[in-house]
């Protein structure tokens, strides 16, 4: 038990300190339109790259092509469904676009939890090394989500702490991974691809509409290819 309380300490730590360091990234970032709109962009082209590269051929893997799917689909509907219920009270489309984001980024967390949880238990060291992986993976997660908060001039500190609490989710993930094991692949594979679908409709929606009218030249543009291409070189 006592083991299964060190690696729970270590989701936390690789889950929150990953986003928060991407947040505090975020501070020294410049507040204009054009770095902001580029910024975006960057987050949207990123973001594209995981659910590309990461999470939807991970899901289909795992799962098969049904539950990928059908994962996609009740990503979208989660999306859409929270996207009726805050518009009425959130008007600014920039914090309704990072709370949407940093929703998808929890629902996201969950399943690496898992999959950290369960690294542990085996006989190799591949916890500690899926650790590092993962807290320097969580950086640009916490930055993506950070940017569109200082877009809509949110004090520091409050940019900090939400981008910190959507680390959470990997904490509670570990613990379940390890008290449980190896968790269900159809399961694993129904929650990445849940997460890729709620990123991608997000992508779609929100963060690369939100670029363009930030700024009208090609800041955005620019950003998004660039976000993709810094994926590939990250992962690859």
């Amino acid at each position: 038990m006592e083991n299964i309380y060190m690696i729970t300490l270590y989701g936390f730590v690789v889950g929150m300190a990953g986003t928060g360091l991407g947040g505090i990234i975020s501070l020294f970032v410049k507040n204009t339109d054009r770095t902001l709109s580029f910024l975006l962009g960057l987050t949207g082209g990123f973001m594209l790259f995981i659910v590309t590269f990461h999470l939807l051929p991970e899901s289909f893997i795992l799962g098969g092509l049904v539950t990928a799917i059908i994962g996609i689909i009740l990503g979208i509907l989660l999306v859409i469904f929270v996207e009726r219920n805050i518009n009425n009270i959130i008007d600014n489309p920039y914090m309704k676009t990072s709370l949407l984001l940093g929703i998808s980024i929890a629902v996201h967390n969950f399943p690496e939890g898992l999959a950290l949880g369960s690294s542990f238990l085996t006989l190799s060291n591949l916890g500690p090394v899926l650790s590092l992986a993962m807290l320097l993976h969580n950086i640009p997660e916490g930055l993506s989500m950070a940017i569109p908060l200082k877009v809509n001039k949110m004090k520091p500190w409050n940019i900090v702490l939400y981008t910190i609490l959507t680390g959470i989710p990997t904490g509670i993930g570990a613990f379940i991974g390890a008290y449980i094991g190896m968790i269900s692949n159809i399961f694993i594979s129904l929650c990445l691809s849940f997460a890729g679908g709620t990123m991608l409709y997000i992508i779609c929606d929100e963060i690369i509409p939100n670029a363009k009218t930030l700024h009208k030249g090609r800041a955005s543009s620019i950003g998004i290819v660039l976000g993709f291409v810094i994926g590939i070189v990250l992962y690859f």
